[in-house]
């Protein structure tokens, strides 16, 4: 065997896998090359060395060879627990996410900012494509795979890399197809996101923020049950969302014939519904009300959050599993993936930019849109679109933005909610 791990060693293969995706997200606190990376990069870039780089000596008959750790190309373990963790993560992370009442009124003039920011995405993949990217996308992703990437990517820069994941794995891109175009979107990520954070330093808050600051220290605070038993709600209700999702899918696969595989979008759909309309207190609900208070986020919502990230992880160590296989395609694909994603990041900003100024000219001064093109909420709403939810929450921390720590958070739910049928749409369009 040319690993330690051999590909039938189905249970050292997840736990290699799982240490792994431990240690990125450790090192993506607290090293340098972590925290550039990111720590979903970190954790392809450390399976793909284990996967590739021989660096563990034996002997075989006299001679002096290097083995790897985990298998080159990838094993069945692997594989399964690639679909398994983006499967069950997509509801998971999404029992938070509502898209009515108090979730939308805290979003407030964000929310028109969020818009901005989501249709200047749309309008730069838009306008990639209309240049003469497709060709390139095309010709330098294996098993033609650009307009998918693309599409992804797209979903990515609206909702988030579980987005990303979904419409990928939707519109079946290759692995080698999927590890690429992550990896130049986090390269491009290291210019996008110094620069938001340099704008935002010149700005201090634009309310108070005392409400609303309580209110995203109350989420999913609620002592309505014990964390042991959140956990296992928000995996019951993920895996019931999750079969549901699969058996949608093939009800309409059966009447439709083979065609794309819908289940992720699907249970997302799902997941949205059920985490906006189930009722509060009652059993495997993620919203609580108390007495006329209208319903927030518990301990099932938190605790779906946390194990569907935890599986994100997973299935980001298992992107670079397949190891040599992948360099190929990420050294080919860069120019195109660059190229298209340049555009795409110019856009999204000039979009941004250009509604301010229209606003200013000819708004009137006390008029709502005036508080939608505040550079602070521009920002914010950027951030949460190229970021998704917690880069944003993150952004207004840092610049102590307590007035929109509350709707930054739901305005990036809101992306998750709609990235993936954006990205979906798009390739409906343009394959």
């Amino acid at each position: 065997a040319s690993s330690i791990i051999a590909p039938s060693d189905n249970w050292g293969n997840v736990a290699a896998l799982a240490f792994t995706a431990s240690l990125a997200q450790r090192m993506g606190e607290t090293t340098l090359v972590g925290k550039l990376l990111g720590a979903p990069v970190t954790a392809m870039a450390l399976t793909f060395v284990l996967s590739s780089v021989g660096w563990i000596p034996t002997y075989f008959e006299s001679a002096l060879s290097w083995k790897t750790l985990l298998p080159p190309g990838g094993s069945t373990a692997s594989s399964f627990l690639q679909s398994v963790s983006l499967t069950l993560a997509t509801p998971l992370l999404l029992l938070g996410t509502s898209i009515r009442g108090t979730a939308l009124r805290q979003c407030g003039a964000l929310l028109g900012s969020f818009v901005i920011a989501s249709f200047g995405t749309l309008a730069g993949a838009t306008l990639a494509f209309a240049i003469g990217l497709r060709p390139a996308l095309m010709a330098a992703l294996p098993h033609g795979d650009g307009v998918k990437i693309a599409a992804a990517l797209l979903a990515k820069n609206i909702g988030g890399g579980l987005n990303y994941m979904a419409v990928a794995t939707c519109l079946a891109a290759s692995p080698e197809s999927i590890a690429a175009g992550l990896c130049v979107d986090n390269v491009m990520a290291l210019g996008y996101f110094p620069t938001v954070s340099m704008l935002a330093s010149k700005y201090g808050d634009v309310g108070d923020g005392d409400t609303l600051d309580d209110t995203v220290e109350s989420i999913g605070e609620s002592n309505d049950s014990s964390p042991v038993e959140a956990l296992s709600h928000a995996f019951t209700v993920a895996a019931v969302l999750t079969a549901l999702g699969q058996f949608v899918n093939s009800m309409v696969q059966g009447k439709s014939g083979p065609g794309i595989n819908l289940s992720l979008p699907i249970t997302t759909l799902l997941a949205v519904l059920f985490s906006t309309y189930y009722p509060p207190n009652i059993f495997l609900s993620p919203t609580t009300a108390n007495n006329k208070e209208e319903s927030k986020s518990n301990n099932i919502a938190k605790a779906g959050e946390t194990l569907g990230t935890s599986l994100l992880y997973l299935f980001f160590a298992t992107a670079g599993a397949p190891g040599w296989r992948l360099k190929e395609s990420i050294q080919q694909s860069f120019p195109a993936i660059a190229s298209f994603l340049i555009v795409l990041y110019g856009i999204h900003g000039s979009v941004l930019w250009g509604a301010k100024k229209l606003v200013d000219r000819f708004a009137k001064e006390d008029g709502a849109w005036k508080d939608v093109v505040v550079p602070q909420r521009l920002l914010i709403a950027s951030s949460a679109a190229i970021g998704g939810p917690a880069t944003a929450a993150a952004l207004g921390q840092s610049f102590r933005w307590k007035s929109l720590l509350t709707p930054s958070l739901l305005v990036g739910n809101v992306g998750y909610a709609v990235a993936t049928f954006i990205g979906l749409l798009f390739y409906g369009i343009f394959r």
